[in-house]
C-alpha cells in the first residue's frame, strides 16, 4: 500500500482484494472497525467552462455526505471540520447512524499525490469513549508514502 499506519498488534490489518479501490480494513475481535480506502482522483468535466477540473477536498466531503445518505437511513450529520492528516489538509466527517443514533461513524478525506484517501471509523455509539482515542492515535500515525 502506499501510506504507513501504526494498528493494535492483536487486530488484523486485511487488503479487500474485491474492492473497486485499494482498502485495508483493521479488525478486531468485535469486527472492523477502521478502514482506509485510496482511490485514483479523476477529473470531471465542467460544463459551464468545457474544461476539465478536478473535484475538491469540500466537493469529495460532500459526496461522501450523499453516499452516506444513500447507503443509511436519516443519518444525522454531527459535524464537519477541517483536519491536517499525513501532514495533509483534510476534512473530517462525523454522522450518528440508526433511529436512536445507536452508530457513530466518522470519515476522514485527504488528496495527495493524485488520489484521495479516506479513513473511515465505525462503532456502536456506547463503545466511542473507548475505542475513539485508539482510532485518532491511529489517524495521527497515518503517513503517506511518497
Amino acid at each position: 500500500m502506499k501510506f504507513t499506519i501504526q494498528h493494535p498488534s492483536n487486530w488484523l490489518a486485511v487488503e479487500d482484494e474485491k474492492s473497486p479501490h485499494e482498502t485495508v480494513w483493521f479488525q478486531d475481535s468485535n469486527g472492523t472497525k477502521f478502514i482506509v480506502q485510496i482511490k485514483k482522483v479523476e477529473p470531471y468535466l465542467d460544463t459551464n467552462t468545457m474544461t476539465l477540473k478536478n473535484s475538491s477536498l469540500q466537493q469529495y466531503a460532500q459526496q461522501n455526505q450523499e453516499n452516506v445518505s444513500s447507503l443509511f437511513t436519516d443519518p444525522k450529520l454531527i459535524r464537519q471540520n477541517n483536519v491536517t492528516v499525513g501532514g495533509n489538509a483534510g476534512v473530517k466527517v462525523e454522522y450518528m447512524i440508526g433511529d436512536f443514533g445507536d452508530f457513530y461513524m466518522s470519515a476522514i478525506l485527504t488528496i495527495a499525490n493524485g488520489k484521495l484517501y479516506t479513513l473511515g471509523y465505525n462503532e456502536e455509539a456506547l463503545k466511542v469513549p473507548e475505542s475513539l482515542p485508539l482510532a485518532n492515535k491511529m489517524v495521527e500515525s497515518f503517513q503517506i508514502k511518497t
